[in-house]
């Protein structure tokens, strides 16, 4: 427990020396596809951008630090995107992966009975050529069943964290949607003045 204890504090130690290079505060464009439309959220990031496709439907809000994202018509779900600062480039080893469970657990609302975790999984998603973890854990709270998932991702400056959480019988349909639009997150290199670069 001591040695756990350590790791994470010596991990949330390094996070919290350095500064995000990304900038979550959303800008939503929409655009058409095979007829149909969709949106998409760009955030800035240094002298590129990220862009974003959120599940269809889905509402969002969002500052610097974190994006919420709801779904429609679901009573107690939402996901959110957090981008961390990170000092140096963290390899998703098993130390911090075991680090990333403890915090995740710990992050669970006040309250929370029968916890357990009830799936881990490396690499779920490919993002940015970077390795990623994945972590479900179930729990009880005022009479209800409900799943939390949370995805990091380590890239060399920030790390991001993709939370979901809904009731029990939600979760699953919710949680593929929300995995599906984290396959669409990809940079896109801007000029000087923060335009798209369009290949030559």
């Amino acid at each position: 427990m001591l040695r756990t204890s350590t790791i994470a504090f010596a991990f949330l130690t390094i996070v919290l020396t350095a500064k995000s290079g990304i900038d979550l505060t959303p800008s939503a464009h929409e655009y058409i596809g095979e007829g149909i439309k969709y949106q998409k959220l760009i955030f800035r990031k240094d002298k590129e951008h990220v862009e974003y496709n959120p599940p269809p439907g889905w509402t969002f809000r969002g500052s610097a630090e974190r994006v919420q994202l709801m779904p429609p018509k679901k009573s107690f779900a939402e996901a959110l995107i957090e981008a961390v600062p990170l000092a140096a480039p963290q390899p998703l080893d098993e130390k911090i992966i075991n680090a990333l469970e403890q915090q995740f657990i710990s992050s669970l609302p006040s309250g929370s009975q029968f916890v357990a975790v009830v799936s881990e999984e490396q690499n779920p998603v490919p993002l940015d050529g970077s390795p990623t973890f994945e972590v479900i854990a179930s729990y009880q709270l005022m009479g209800f069943k409900f799943l939390r998932s949370a995805l990091f991702v380590n890239l060399p400056d920030t790390q991001l964290i993709f939370r979901l959480v809904a009731r029990n019988n939600d979760f699953e349909a919710l949680h593929n949607e929300f995995k599906r639009s984290i396959f669409s997150w990809h940079r896109v290199a801007t000029d000087g003045d923060g335009n798209k670069q369009e290949p030559r």
